[in-house]
């Protein structure tokens, strides 16, 4: 309820106060709309310059005949620069570029030295504006507020400052207005420089990753190089020790042929000699029918002996011929694990002819199974050649026992030796490629390499070793029989 006492006091406010509080709120409306508009356009990934332009102009539209300025000092500290001020004559800008921070040079340096507020109420009458008044009058600033931007981390980043072209000191809601639009300018400013810091960091990241990509890729590509051409070489490593088996096969066959066709050329020399005794019996008319019977019988043995030892040679020229078949080809054929075990030890003989190596086989002579022979053949002979020379001491007396079983639909060899057996280390890297302890051997490291590959994937099966220093080395390989080939 309005009483006469409150009209009356209503009534007695005077216009000129309410003209000035209604001033009062638009100019703060009008600072407070700046700010906001000046933060948008941060959160919108602005430029700096607009953002603190809009502060600027917002301050400038609000309080009559003001000119604003920002300058931002250098990363050391060391000298201020105009930053933004349109309304600033270019003149004075240029005229303060890298102005050195000490308190006797200007408002806006002695506030950075100080990092406290300066008020230049009149510039004529400062004397630590000395060295740039004549500038100041030329651009007609009379008075200049300066307020130092100090960020929310205490560090300096420039001053926030207020001119006019007549003398003018603040009132206390000036310096609070210019306080706070230098502490929004400092978070703005402070914003800024993170983004751009990440901006720059991320650039620079960038550039690093750009780099590492490339070297990376460049490695990779020598990398591919290097890895086809050591697969080339071990491809030609692998044919020079199927080479090199075929020769061993070639040398075991000239070993082998050489006692039938010895025991036939005999035979045949014989023969001849009989016929020829035979002949001159009957041009002399000197032949008896014994002496015709016994040239006869003579012949009959003759004939068998080399009938049957030119038969072991066939055999055993198919055998080798088929062991060399197998050992360059990848075709499945049914085989009979016990005659091909020998036939394989038989392709052996010229390279374990100065061993001391006996040999166990445990396969049931009826053992038939439809798999790899080549494969078959090339387990086999790198597991005996790896004894041979690694397991065992020259003319060391050794023992090699091969067993062949089924257990449910897979294929079980049992490999063992009584050899030295190896260490650890051994086994952890036998399956390598080009790992050997026969380098100066002549080893290339491959034949076990070889096996697993063969195992592995050939045959998808899988191999396990077992062996202590000192007590021999074991294999067990298991693989499925021929309708889990693929």
């Amino acid at each position: 309820m309005i009483t006469v006492a409150n009209m009356q006091s209503f009534l007695s406010i005077n216009p000129s106060e309410v003209v000035l509080t209604n001033r009062r709120v638009t100019q703060t409306r009008a600072i407070d709309a700046g700010r906001a508009s000046a933060f948008s356009h941060l959160v919108n990934g602005e430029g700096l310059t607009l953002v603190l332009t809009e502060l600027i102009t917002a301050l400038e539209n609000a309080i009559r005949g003001v000119k604003c300025s920002i300058m931002l000092c250098d990363q050391e500290s060391h000298t201020l620069s105009f930053f933004v001020g349109p309304s600033i004559p270019s003149t004075y800008a240029h005229a303060m570029y890298s102005l050195a921070i000490d308190e006797r040079a200007g408002a806006n340096a002695r506030a950075a030295h100080t990092r406290q507020p300066v008020i230049s109420a009149n510039i004529r009458q400062d004397t630590f504006w000395d060295r740039y008044k004549t500038i100041a009058s030329h651009a007609k600033l009379a008075a200049c507020w300066a307020y130092p931007i100090i960020s929310p981390s205490k560090k300096l980043l420039g001053t926030f400052s207020l001119y006019f072209e007549h003398p003018i000191s603040p009132s206390e809601q000036n310096l609070d207005t210019i306080e706070k639009e230098a502490h929004v300018a400092a978070i703005i400013i402070e914003r800024a420089q993170n983004i751009e810091s990440l901006h720059k960091a991320k650039q620079d990241l960038q550039k690093k990753i750009d780099v590492s990509t490339r070297e990376l890729e460049e490695s990779n590509k020598l990398l591919s190089k290097a890895l086809e051409q050591r697969n080339d070489v071990q491809k030609q490593l692998v044919e020079m020790e199927n080479m090199a088996s075929l020769g061993i096969m070639m040398s075991s066959l000239t070993h082998e042929i050489n006692t039938p066709v010895g025991v036939s050329v005999t035979a045949i020399s014989h023969l001849k000699e009989v016929q020829q005794k035979t002949r001159a019996k009957l041009d002399s008319n000197q032949l008896t029918r014994s002496e015709l019977d016994s040239m006869f019988d003579e012949i009959d043995e003759a004939a068998f002996i080399i009938e049957r030892n030119l038969f072991r040679s066939t055999e055993l020229i198919k055998t080798f011929k088929q062991l060399s078949i197998d050992q360059h080809s990848a075709d499945v054929r049914r085989f009979n694990v016990c005659d091909y075990i020998n036939e394989i030890l038989l392709s052996l003989k010229p390279r374990l002819k100065h061993t001391n190596l006996s040999f166990c086989i445990d396969v049931e002579p009826e053992l038939y199974i439809l798999s790899y022979p080549g494969a078959f053949s090339q387990i086999l002979i790198n597991l005996i050649m790896n004894s041979a020379i690694h397991g065992f001491k020259e003319k060391q007396a050794g023992r090699i026992c091969i067993k062949m079983s089924r257990l449910d639909n897979d294929l079980c060899l049992d490999y063992s030796d009584n050899g030295k057996g190896m260490n650890q280390h051994t086994i952890d890297n036998i399956y390598k490629p080009f790992f050997t302890l026969g380098r100066s051997m002549g080893g290339t490291g491959l034949g076990m390499n070889v096996c697993y590959n063969l195992i592995v994937k050939l045959l998808k099966g899988t191999i396990d070793c077992e062996s202590d220093l000192g007590q021999g080395v074991r294999f067990r390989v298991r693989f499925p029989q021929s309708s889990h080939i693929s």
